[in-house]
């Protein structure tokens, strides 16, 4: 009797777990907070799941809460590998007690890789358990009137805890979307910024719509200036990556002794990685700045609008050096860079930029402030 009881007991248990989904939360702009400046600093420690059933009762899921465990705090754009690691351990925790689904907190600039990553790691566990692994975060923070955060958060439950098929999956905007698929949606004037799948027809329409733009005016910028560009001039450098270090820009830096403009690459919200010392964006930008007076110009991965005021991170690199090209997109950025004069000084070089030639920049977003404090850097 006394061991058929405890099988009784070890299967409701189970059974229990089996209905439970578990929460971890890594940072992201979900739990940022607002500066009195008005950008956003890192994430909390925050327990959303239980801040979510005060807000909202009447939330009545299928399935019931399981744990929540804190893996990070801080937002996702100055996370790497070792942070990764330790959403690993936490999410490979929470799939060995066997609950239906884990729900992983982050922040929308490193989400696309973090899915992948986790996809690569976990698929097989997951199809084999038939457990999922749901990824979900917010374009606004919990605090703020118009948040996504709340909704994102029932949806990502409710997908952890449902019935699609077991796999990795960013849950966004209403919308699911298998890890290996999920990308940021390409932004068009009056777009909308989210994620969704390569495969959905929405991202081929404004990924369309965005190249036959960029192509129209990358045509009159050449027309306009009459002359060839110089591609030794300036480069792209993908900074919305995970980077161990930038030794990959110092070795190209030895062979394009010409180079007279980067164009950083940034995550759609404008960041990138600010804090990691031999990581640290600022401190790539400082170091050439000074030693070879490179300018650094930014747009963002998607065609976002890009001020560099809206994040902790944006803002260091702006105070590093770091131009923003607000409305530029970044083909267009890329092609006028290459299309100015070699001899231009850096204060000539951003003049030109952010002088509007066939509508590639919006005059009026320019915040002229920020502008004369970046050329003073320059001088």
């Amino acid at each position: 009797m006394r061991y058929t009881s405890m099988t009784m007991v070890q299967r409701q248990m189970a059974n229990a777990l089996r209905q439970a989904v578990e929460t971890i939360y890594a940072g992201g702009t979900t739990t940022s907070s607002a500066t009195p400046e008005g950008y956003r600093v890192g994430g909390h420690a925050l327990n959303l799941v239980g801040l979510l059933e005060e807000h909202f009762p009447d939330f009545k899921p299928h399935f019931k809460f399981g744990r929540k465990q804190v893996a990070l705090t801080g937002l996702s754009e100055n996370m790497d590998a070792s942070d990764w690691a330790i959403i690993d351990t936490k999410v490979a925790s929470a799939l060995e007690r066997m609950v239906r689904g884990v729900l992983v907190t982050y922040g929308t600039d490193g989400m696309k890789q973090l899915a992948q990553h986790l996809r690569t790691k976990f698929l097989d566990t997951l199809q084999t358990t038939g457990q999922r692994l749901v990824l979900t975060g917010a374009n606004k923070g919990i605090e703020e009137p118009e948040t996504d955060g709340w909704n994102n958060l029932m949806f990502g439950l409710e997908s952890a805890g449902g019935s699609a098929t077991p796999d990795v999956y960013v849950a966004f905007d209403g919308k699911l979307i298998r890890g290996d698929e999920v990308t940021r949606l390409p932004f068009v004037p009056g777009g909308r910024t989210t994620f969704v799948s390569v495969h959905d027809p929405l991202y081929k329409s404004s990924l369309e719509q965005q190249q036959a733009r960029s192509s129209d005016l990358i045509t009159k910028l050449t027309k306009t200036y009459d002359k060839q560009p110089n591609e030794a001039s300036a480069i792209i450098y993908n900074v919305n990556i995970v980077r161990q270090d930038h030794q990959e820009l110092f070795d190209l830096l030895q062979t394009h002794k010409e180079v007279r403009a980067i164009l950083l690459n940034l995550y759609h919200s404008a960041t990138a990685n600010t804090e990691k010392p031999e990581q640290s964006v600022t401190a790539l930008v400082t170091k050439l700045r000074a030693e070879k007076g490179i300018v650094f110009f930014g747009v963002t991965d998607n065609g976002e609008y890009a001020n560099l005021q809206s994040d902790e991170s944006a803002i260091k690199l702006k105070a590093a050096g770091v131009v923003p090209l607000y409305d530029m997109p970044k083909d267009v950025a890329f092609a006028k860079l290459k299309l100015l004069d070699a001899d231009l000084t850096p204060v000539q070089r951003i003049d030109a930029m952010l002088t509007n030639k066939v509508g590639e920049i919006d005059e009026t977003r320019i915040i002229k402030d920020d502008i004369q404090t970046l050329k003073s850097l320059y001088k």
